[in-house]
């Protein structure tokens, strides 16, 4: 389906005639044409259009659907499950599959691509490799927008600690201005949760109690978002075993649990449950270390 049909399906299923959608703004011929794919019309004709028949630009989105979007989803959760179970092989299949694809530079898939390509070298024990074309393309673009936003949150662990610290300070800045939006709202928390493990990882525990603060700061004004205050009170927990202080990281990781039963988030108790066990039983280990990245940006 092309957007002049879904226009033409919306239109008739509220009962407007061609001339009641074009009103001022088209001919009825050039509406016409387009709905019947013979013709293309600017993109302020088509938002005028859209008003006319009482329909929004996300109302329309939603209704049209988006399957690149759709196929990105699909990956990025097989990624998930894949890395969960422990099952690389899987992983790597999926990686060759986006690799015979020969995705274009700085589409998505290219871009998931890279994303796998670190994931795997973590998970054969050595430290993830900077990417040059990652850090290239961020930093090219003046001004980010929510593509940008959302592939800084992917690869934060990548870069070295510096500059995650550093352009950190424009993801915040910039993600504000989406946090109106439905699909991004949580955006910017999960930057931040990010980043603190990447921190954390690194034992550098000053930049992970800076973001900490900063994630605190930001969710007084987002109280009615439940995933980030159980991200935010469990990280707490995290630097409270990294600085020793063990009796703050039970309690504090305990209650993320205990809160996790209680609104029946039966996924994310089993899953802060396991990162708290390992926490408590391991985080006098030297050796111990944990990387949790967040690869649900992909909404």
């Amino acid at each position: 389906m092309d957007y002049g049909e879904l226009l033409r399906q919306i239109r008739t299923s509220k009962g407007m005639k061609l001339k009641e959608a074009a009103s001022d703004t088209l001919s009825t011929s050039q509406l016409s044409r387009f709905e019947n794919g013979r013709s293309m019309i600017p993109v302020d004709s088509f938002l005028e259009t859209l008003k006319n028949i009482n329909t929004t630009p996300q109302e329309f989105l939603f209704l049209f659907g988006d399957d690149d979007h759709k196929e990105m989803q699909k990956i990025f959760e097989n990624i998930e499950s894949f890395m969960a179970e422990h099952q690389y092989d899987k992983v790597r299949e999926l990686r060759d599959i986006l690799r015979k694809q020969n995705p274009a530079p700085y589409s998505w898939k290219r871009f998931v691509f890279l994303f796998i390509e670190s994931l795997l070298v973590l998970t054969d024990g050595e430290e993830p490799q900077n990417q040059p074309e990652v850090l290239t393309y961020l930093m090219q673009v003046a001004d980010w927008g929510e593509m940008e936003l959302r592939i800084y949150a992917l690869f934060g662990f990548v870069f070295d600690v510096e500059t995650t610290y550093l352009l950190m300070k424009t993801a915040v800045k910039k993600s504000q201005k989406y946090m109106a939006l439905p699909q991004d709202a949580k955006l910017l928390f999960s930057i931040l949760s990010n980043n603190f493990s990447t921190f954390v990882f690194h034992k550098r525990y000053d930049y992970a109690q800076a973001t900490l603060a900063i994630f605190e700061e930001q969710l007084t004004e987002r109280v009615e978002l439940l995933e980030p205050h159980l991200d935010f009170l469990f990280n707490q927990g995290i630097l409270a075993f990294c600085q020793g202080r063990e009796a703050d990281g039970i309690r504090d990781c305990e209650r993320v649990v205990e809160l996790c039963q209680l609104f029946r988030q039966h996924w994310r108790e089993k899953r802060y449950n396991w990162r708290y066990q390992n926490w408590r039983h391991g985080y006098k280990d030297p050796e111990f270390r944990e990387l949790a990245i967040n690869i649900g940006v992909i909404e």
